[in-house]
């Protein structure tokens, strides 16, 4: 009954623990950052916390009862627990002035951080890494199986921590806020600690917690051993460690090829791994018993093999009819992988553990040092672990190398074991000569099935994996150019061909698209720099954060003016691949003078850099990707306003269609309380472009809001992403903040506090369009643009006149990408309403870029290939050379070319070009002849040209 009991009190410590670090690492990484090498360190910074704990364990004697002390232990995460996640966040405000100062000395500022965290964490670490050795500790426990008790315990706290990783991200967070879930913590903490309390009111005197009794007080000091060290055995502890903890790097690395990156999708593979320590702790007593001295070979021999058949069995998902994309986010689909892949070991590595404390137990005798001494040099080893994945295997070996490179550690410490002297005359004495026979056959039919595992090994197998990771985009014509594995994730750059020419690239990191540069997404992202640049035509310093493809970098060097870019990515990888991308009007921004690129998290620069700028941008990844929630907050926004000079302006995305509608408000409050003064643009999509100003608005006259018009290389740029003149840059008007502040009423803010306002599914939420579309009508844009308070601060009087066909251009764009439309009466408004290029274009389904491919493929070629002449038919219609369209027409009719379609385009282009009776002749009678379509062109045609329709 004890027993259970505290296993019930472990299993409240469990969950408490796994919350607070989730919630500290959290927030560490918000104050000191979330770069690859501060995040290690802090996590490195954590498990030293834990390691001293074991340290003092080991090194230590209880004169006082244990369930009493363990029961202060409990308080004292709680309380500091509790603390930490109230004061991290001023703590991070107020060392900000000393990481300003300190900004050019990297490495001091590195190790300032890590200190920092260090010594913030310190205490609940320490008592963290004291609870389990302290518990053991108990009377009563004394007289149970150390093994099983150690086994028993060990598992129900694994246990715990696997319902706080699922209780504390998919609920306490979501409900509470971190705040809240703190408090929740530490409640479990102060029950678990009650409990204890009860407990110890059977036991006997109380005392204190010193050194070896046989020391006197002059002699006592901390980390002082009374026993000898069983080296072998506790090297075998540590070697355990680094490899759980490299080999979760691992499989998480690879599972998210297939997996979502989300928070939830991360707590639920996290819970996989722990659930099966857990559960191997609870039967390692029943294990171990029957196992005896043979447990540590053959567990470990058995986890090396389990490991490369785990991986070659794994059971790659299915996909369903007209599905292309293993982006899973489905809870079960995501268990099962998980479990597939990651169970059988982590069910092994639950077992190891205790099998390796009982075999120190025989050299050192107290339970809690024992404890203690095993758990440092496992914490320590799995401390390590995550480091060696990181910087050393998978950026060097890849993730199917560093799999196969555990696996053959684990046999080397399975061979370490099997020959390691034993005193024969024992195992005499025992009659344990058959029994020793029996595990050596074991032993060698085990390794030689791993041997021959790996001979048959199926290499290069990943290669299935990184393409399924893929076959979305593969399926649209796109092929890789290049791969890496790097300390941060898989990335993989594609690249769609067009008639035998790059046309645009792709770069995905693991299993999602982190950004492209087909001509949608350069729209936008090339806004976020010249919206700025033309409504602060003064502007000389700009940052960037995200560098993504570089389309908004490339951009930005098109400002002539502008002097000085920062440009801040926490990935290496993606300046890599920077040299990797050609043709398409694009160019490699970082070779521009101007140019500095940073390898950094992005938030930390802007919390810790000096540099003040005059415009701020970001190319960011998608909010609902795990790690990025922390870019769309209050907190966030505000950074980036106190970076910027008075008057400087900052825009960031804000893809509203990945978003639901209480989503897309909490984001724009979040902004709008960073900055009072904000306006939001769009073009004729659902990608949003929220822009700030800092201080006062100065208003800009005609003359300065046409610069980017004046010189070749931004008109051109504006131009092919479909801004041609200057007021259509009015027209991707959305609302100012007084609208924000109607429709956001009531709302709370996104906030670092409070992340899961901001939830993790990516399905398409069909009321987000309705949303958008009231704000992409015609009329109500245009006053909504006229009448705005900040919009007659900033914007040319001259300009705010004659908008309404842009913002008609806009809206028939938007529509047309939601539902179907008529294009041909679409496209005649545009050929006879406007001189704008690039409705035209769109219309027809193609653009600038294709266009200047397509006539770069057809150069000297005579008569063009037939793949080629839709776009060329596009680019004389946008020319408005009606003759040069017919022509070409024509010459698709002739080779029996010719869709539907192109005959209603060629009878209406010659109705348009005065030609009727050629119209009439070549307009023949069609079955669908009752379609509104076909009803309406005969109707267009007859009652403006006087032609008769077919019979």
């Amino acid at each position: 009954m004890r027993l259970v009991i505290l296993s019930v009190v472990v299993f409240l410590s469990g969950i408490s623990a796994l919350i607070f670090e989730t919630l500290w690492l959290r927030l560490s990484g918000l104050a000191f950052g979330n770069s690859i090498w501060a995040a290690a360190l802090i996590l490195s910074s954590f498990m030293a916390g834990l390691a001293l704990g074991t340290a003092i364990a080991a090194s230590s004697k209880l004169r006082m009862r244990p369930l009493k002390l363990y029961a202060g232990l409990e308080v004292a995460v709680a309380l500091f627990g509790c603390t930490i996640v109230f004061a991290l966040p001023i703590i991070g405000e107020l060392l900000r002035p000393l990481f300003q100062t300190l900004w050019t000395h990297q490495t001091i500022l590195l190790a300032l951080r890590v200190l920092f965290s260090f010594a913030i964490l310190l205490i609940p670490t320490t008592a963290m890494g004291l609870t389990l050795p302290v518990v053991l500790e108990d009377r009563v426990l004394a007289r149970a199986d150390f093994g099983r008790v150690l086994g028993v315990l060990y598992g129900f706290n694994t246990i715990g921590a696997v319902a706080g990783a699922l209780v504390g991200e998919l609920f306490l967070i979501k409900a509470f806020g971190l705040w809240g879930t703190s408090l929740a913590a530490g409640l479990l903490n102060c029950v678990a600690a009650v409990i204890a309390l009860l407990l110890a009111k059977e036991d006997g005197t109380t005392g204190t917690l010193t050194a070896s009794p046989a020391e006197t007080p002059a002699q006592s000091r901390w980390l002082r051993l009374d026993y000898r060290l069983p080296w072998r055995r506790l090297f075998v502890s540590f070697g355990a460690g680094c490899i759980l903890l490299t080999l979760e790097v691992v499989w998480f690395h690879f599972l998210r090829l297939y997996v979502a990156s989300s928070a939830t999708a991360f707590s639920l593979m996290l819970a996989i791994v722990l659930a099966g320590i857990g559960f191997g702790g609870v039967a390692s007593g029943a294990i171990l018993k029957k196992m005896r001295q043979s447990a540590l070979p053959i567990l470990l021999i058995t986890a090396s093999i389990l490991t490369l058949l785990c991986y070659i069995s794994f059971p790659v998902p299915k996909l369903g009819e007209g599905e292309k994309n293993f982006y899973l986010e489905s809870w079960p689909q995501i268990a099962l992988l998980s479990i597939a892949l990651m169970f059988p070991v982590a069910f092994l590595s639950g077992i190891l553990f205790p099998a390796i404390a009982a075999r120190v137990q025989e050299s050192v005798g107290n339970r809690m040092n024992s404890v203690g001494i095993t758990t440092l040099f496992n914490t320590a080893g799995a401390a390590l672990g995550p480091l060696l994945a990181g910087f050393i295997l998978l950026p060097k070996f890849g993730f199917e190398s560093s799999l196969i490179i555990c696996a053959v550690v684990y046999s080397v410490l399975a061979l370490f074991v099997a020959v390691s002297p034993r005193p024969a005359s024992a195992e005499l004495r025992r009659g344990r000569q058959s029994e020793a026979a029996t595990v050596r056959s074991v032993l060698i039919a085990l390794f030689a099935g791993f041997i021959a595992i790996l001979v048959l090994f199926p290499w290069h197998r990943d290669e299935m994996h990184f393409a399924n990771a893929r076959r979305l985009y593969e399926s649209e014509e796109q092929h890789l150019v290049k791969k890496i594995e790097g300390t941060t994730g898989t990335w993989q750059l594609l690249r769609r061909d067009l008639f035998g020419l790059p046309y645009y690239y792709r770069l995905m990191t693991d299993g999602f698209s982190m950004s492209a540069t087909n001509p949608r997404n350069q729209r936008y992202m090339r806004l976020f720099a010249y919206l700025p640049s033309a409504l602060h035509p003064q502007a000389e310093d700009a940052l960037l954060i995200a560098f993504g493809c570089g389309v908004t970098a490339d951009a930005l060097t098109h400002d002539v003016d502008l002097k000085h870019i920062d440009i801040v990515d926490i990935s290496k990888e993606a300046f890599d691949l920077a040299d990797d991308y050609r043709g398409a009007g694009y160019s490699n921004s970082l070779r521009d003078p101007r140019v500095t690129a940073i390898v950094q998290d992005g938030r930390f620069f802007l919390q810790a850099s000096p540099q003040r700028y005059d415009i701020i941008t970001g190319e960011p990844p998608p909010p609902k990707v795990l790690g990025s929630v922390n870019l769309y907050t209050e907190q966030f926004f505000k950074l980036m306003s106190d970076r910027l000079n008075d008057g400087g302006i900052a825009t960031f995305w804000l893809p509203i269609y990945q978003l639901n509608i209480d989503e897309a408000k909490a984001i724009l409050r979040a902004f709008h309380d960073a900055f009072s003064n904000c306006v939001i643009w769009s073009s004729s999509d659902e990608e949003w472009i929220m822009m700030g100003i800092k201080g006062a608005p100065q208003k800009i006259d005609n003359e300065q809001v046409r610069k980017l018009w004046r010189f070749g290389s931004t008109r051109d740029d504006l131009a092919r992403v479909g801004v041609e003149v200057p007021e259509q840059l009015a027209a991707l008007f959305v609302m100012d903040g007084d609208e924000i502040d109607r429709i956001a009423n009531g709302t709370n803010p996104l906030t670092d506090f409070y992340p899961k306002r901001l939830g993790d599914v990516t399905a398409e939420d069909k009321a987000i369009h309705e949303f958008t579309g009231e704000y992409m009508q015609m009329t109500s844009a245009a006053e909504r643009f006229r009448s705005s308070r900040l919009i007659r601060e900033i914007w040319p009087d001259v300009m705010t006149a004659q908008l309404e066909p842009f913002f008609a251009i806009r809206e028939m764009r938007y529509r047309a990408g939601l539902s179907e439309t008529n294009w041909l009466a679409e496209l005649d408004i545009h050929l006879r309403g406007s001189r704008l290029r690039e409705p035209v274009l769109e219309t027809l389904d193609t653009n600038s870029l294709r266009i200047a491919l397509a006539k770069k493929a057809a150069d000297n070629l005579q008569p063009p290939p037939a793949e080629l002449l839709p776009d060329l038919i596009a680019d004389a219609l946008a020319r408005r050379d009606y003759h040069d369209a017919i022509r070409l027409l024509e010459e698709k009719r002739a080779r029996a070319a010719a869709n539907p379609d192109d005959i209603f385009l060629l009878t209406y282009l010659y109705c348009l070009n005065g030609d009727v009776a050629k119209a009439e002749s070549i307009a023949t009678p069609t079955a669908d002849r009752h379609r509104p379509f076909v009803k309406w062109l005969w109707g267009k045609l007859q009652a403006e040209y006087g032609f008769r329709p077919p019979e």
